[in-house]
């Protein structure tokens, strides 16, 4: 009988720990966009709302007379279909399309589409919103509308990676990085050292010796153009070097293009950040405001790739820099937060959280002095763009309105905190005085957006770039001038301690959702440029190739919920071959209540019975319940099994390119030829050298 007993016992403990895994909570997909625009007010939320998912614009960037795709999918718990589906664009709001008018399933998603061809360059402002006549919807939105597509008067295939003497005003290194975009340049103290950091490649150079970099790490699943730039950085001799690409930090040692250590789990960076004698480093990532794992700022040590902290906030790190030691730690956020930080290396409790710094723009800049006793910011608003504070008080010591409230996407400060330089998409350049938000010297480029600067270290010129495709470098107390031109838009600069060197590289825009132009003039679209079609982008298969792809827990590009939902489905994690696993859970769950039910009815004769009819414990039955118990519970570890292959697992990207690489095989020639290396879709240089060409 104690045996019995026991065994009952144990099961009922075993099944608290394996029946809650088929009643977890679904996880539902919350995607954070960075925006522009006014502020929409916020819908309430009801038990009858819609869901939209995965709303975009196919292509998101390229020039005027091309067609561009605005998708959502509409999707209702019940199968209401929508009373509307809109789009919000520019001001307006506009009926949207079913893509396939024959679908019907609203309870699993139906696609949405709106065409639309500009014919100037300039912001296009949307979200969608939906309604089912009970509740409502919106996505691509969170304070203000989505921006896109980003348009360009250049292709951008001539960037460029130079130093510049800052004496002669001349280029003594030029390197051609073709179609890849610039997302950051760092040079040593001294000048002697430099790296970038391409869309797809990082460089090491010796500026002694500028024919060639000194080695070359590649990124064979990044892509040109990536919505976020990445970001590197370099200590003061030139040793160590930290950088973001693609969706990993890596830590090097100037002798060798293999990382001392990498993290895969920073997901996309703005920035990053070392400090001077190269024992700490630090990152600005992006995410969902919903998901802890992103949205971070993260310090390291130079000994391990397992961060000593991080920090989540509600919007994307924009930015992040550290003191001359890294004992502290400034950082600056987009929508919805929209603060600038100062933490200490010990803790991830802020020192400084400032209030909202803009109504619904991000906050782009952040740099602290060598001591961290002041950083300066610098944000898009029409309240103040340029603020200075201290350690000590959340408070601004004072803020600087720039002329028409221009965006002030470039801002640096001297390390001893005693100047700043600002830079304008107004094309404005400021020189400040910490003393005083009044400018000491201010310079106007005419027509011209101004995205890159950098204030040399005792603050008597600044080197700033923009759209006129050109690098000005100002003197603080003459009016001297100094102009070296460039092929592209120069947005990443980068002055050496020493003040003798300019480093420069250029790309799109700062961040890759804001239009820039110089002229937003209409023009004639003689011809339409065709895209290839979405799903045609993903390797020529249609579903049957995209639905291979999927996997990643990222709903990406042509990735829908009809052709992928593991991916686009919030619902999805778990749902297959999951009513098996409850049946089994709940026949185990019922077998031992019957066991149970069966001992204390006998032990306590519950049914009255007569003395001489008292009823005895039976011991068939007793086994024949218990080993019934025990079938249902080995049935629920073998549906456990079963069931984990079809829950989302967020893999490192590596994942996806060994499970592409296949499938593309047979499939390259319908994906190369659209002049972007694609390593993350199965093309490299092997297989689709027109597209794989530059150094890859």
């Amino acid at each position: 009988m104690k045996l019995f007993k026991l065994i009952v016992l144990g099961f009922f403990l075993l099944s608290s720990f394996f029946i809650p895994q088929f009643v977890l909570a679904e996880a539902k997909i919350d995607s954070s966009f960075s925006s522009s625009g006014g502020v929409i007010p916020k819908l309430p939320k009801t038990p009858n709302d819609p869901e939209l998912f995965n709303g975009h614009v196919y292509p998101n960037w390229g020039s005027v007379c091309q067609r561009y795709t605005y998708s959502v999918v509409y999707r209702d718990k019940e199968g209401r279909k929508p009373q509307y589906v809109k789009i919000y664009f520019n001001g307006k709001m506009i009926d949207m399309d079913k893509a396939n008018p024959a679908d019907n399933d609203y309870k699993k998603g139906v696609k949405y589409i709106y065409k639309f061809v500009p014919n100037k360059l300039g912001s296009n402002f949307y979200y969608f919103e939906a309604s089912n006549g009970l509740g409502k919807s919106r996505a691509s939105i969170i304070d203000s509308p989505d921006n896109g597509p980003v348009l360009f008067e250049s292709p951008f295939d001539k960037n460029e990676i130079a130093v510049v003497a800052r004496e002669a005003g001349k280029k003594i290194l030029s390197f051609s990085t073709e179609k890849e975009w610039i997302g950051g340049v760092a040079l040593s103290d001294d000048g002697r050292y430099l790296v970038a950091k391409s869309s797809k490649h990082i460089y090491f150079f010796d500026t002694t010796r500028p024919e060639r970099p000194l080695w070359t790490f590649n990124c064979e699943q990044c892509r040109v153009g990536d919505d976020v730039k990445g970001g590197i950085d370099i200590s003061a001799n030139g040793s160590k070097i930290i950088a973001a690409i693609g969706e990993r930090i890596v830590f090097f040692d100037k002798s060798s293009n293999k990382p001392i250590w990498k993290y895969d789990k920073a997901g996309n960076a703005y920035n990053v950040a070392i400090s001077k004698d190269g024992k700490y480093m630090a990152a600005a990532t992006a995410g969902e405001e919903s998901n802890i794992e992103s949205n971070l700022l993260i310090l390291w040590s130079e000994r391990s790739e397992i961060p000593l902290w991080q920090y989540h906030s509600s919007g994307n790190f924009h930015d992040v820099s550290l003191s001359d030691d890294g004992s502290y730690i400034a950082g600056s956020t987009g929508c919805p937060d929209r603060r600038a930080y100062l933490f200490s290396k010990e803790s991830n409790t802020p020192l400084v959280k400032t209030d909202s710094l803009t109504r619904d723009s991000p906050v782009h800049r952040a740099k602290v002095s060598s001591d961290g006793s002041f950083f300066a910011v610098g944000s898009e608003s029409d309240a103040g763009a340029v603020f200075l504070f201290s350690k000590n008080s959340k408070n601004q010591i004072w803020k600087f309105p720039t002329y028409q409230g221009s965006s002030v996407r470039a801002l640096s400060f001297t390390p001893d905190g005693k100047y700043i330089g600002a830079a304008t998409f107004g094309g404005n350049a400021y020189i400040f005085d910490a003393q005083s938000p009044k400018p000491v010297s201010s310079w106007v480029v005419n027509n011209t957006a101004l995205g890159g600067i950098d204030i040399a270290d005792d603050g008597s010129f600044i080197a700033t770039g923009g759209t006129d495709n050109k690098l000005h470098i100002f003197e603080r107390n003459s009016q001297k001038e100094t102009q070296v031109p460039f092929n592209e838009y120069v947005e990443e600069i980068d002055i050496s301690a020493n003040g003798r060197y300019i480093a420069a590289g250029t790309g799109g825009s700062v961040y890759f959702f804001e239009t820039f132009t110089k002229d937003e003039s209409s023009v004639v679209c003689s011809s339409i440029i065709e895209p290839k079609e979405e799903e045609e982008m993903m390797g020529g298969g249609g579903e049957q190739v995209v639905s291979s792809l999927c996997g990643d827990g990222r709903c990406e590009g042509p990735e829908t919920i009809d052709n992928c939902r593991r991916d686009c489905d919030p619902d999805y994690k778990g749902k297959q071959n999951k009513l098996p696993g409850m049946m089994f859970g709940f026949g185990f769950i019922g077998t031992i209540l019957a066991l149970v039910g069966y001992l204390v009815t006998v032990r306590f004769n519950l049914l009255r019975k007569p003395v001489g009819k008292i009823l005895r414990l039976n011991r068939k039955i007793i086994i024949f319940l218990a080993i019934l118990s025990v079938i249902f519970f080995f049935l629920i570890v073998v549906a456990m099994l079963v069931n984990r292959p079809t829950e989302v697992k967020r893999q490192p990207f590596e994942r996806k390119e060994n499970r592409q690489e296949s499938l593309l095989e047979s499939s390259k020639e319908d994906i190369c030829g659209n002049d972007v290396c694609e390593p993350g879709l199965g093309e490299t240089k092997a297989v689709c050298p027109q597209d794989c060409s530059a150094g890859d």
